[in-house]
């Protein structure tokens, strides 16, 4: 009896325990698995178009807050970086599309380590920053720096860009200009 009863509950936690992950993206996204559920990212560059008799298509490079900016105009944010898969895919998105740059991700630096330069017991390369797209998770994706980095020169590198050819992270001044950035959002079901 004791055992039916037993069975039974665990029968029915498993049911209870299954939650349907969103699994739809819009075209020109891709889904990822997060602990947080689906998740849809894509990189873009921002492209200026010139008409003179023939179209020009160019990219023009991007600071920060425009990143965002442009990213929200999507329904999206600007991702962080779950892990290595996702650092691989970012930067041959990036790749693909021009060869070779930077990226913004959706990061910055926590307040208490913005005055410090280097690593302290409370500002290391793991907990310097934190993610700012509501979906990342834990300190993974912060595993991936330049040798050195991140050091916060000048007390004003608050920002992340992902190198495409290094596939590896640099702290960097929120206004300086990258070559593109990568949009995420919740997918759907």
């Amino acid at each position: 009896m004791k055992s039916s009863v037993l069975v039974f509950l665990l029968c029915i936690s498993s049911a209870l325990a299954y939650v349907e992950v969103a699994m739809n993206c819009t075209d020109g996204w891709d889904w990822f698995k997060r602990s947080r559920g689906g998740w849809c990212m894509k990189v873009v560059l921002r492209e200026k178009f010139s008409i003179y008799g023939l179209i020009q298509v160019f990219s023009e490079k991007i600071n920060q807050g425009e990143a965002e900016a442009k990213c929200n105009e999507e329904g999206a944010v600007l991702a962080g970086v779950q892990n290595g898969d996702e650092v691989k895919w970012m930067a041959e998105s990036l790749v693909k599309l021009v060869g070779k740059g930077n990226i913004w991700i959706g990061a910055k630096r926590s307040i208490p380590c913005r005055s410090v330069s280097g690593f302290t017991a409370l500002c290391t390369d793991l907990t310097s920053f934190y993610w700012t797209d509501a979906s990342t998770t834990g300190f993974l994706g912060f595993k991936k720096w330049l040798v050195g980095e991140p050091t916060n020169w000048g007390l004003y590198q608050h920002c992340i860009v992902l190198s495409s050819t290094a596939r590896l992270m640099d702290d960097v001044a929120c206004n300086i200009k990258a070559t593109g950035y990568v949009c995420g959002k919740v997918a759907s079901f």
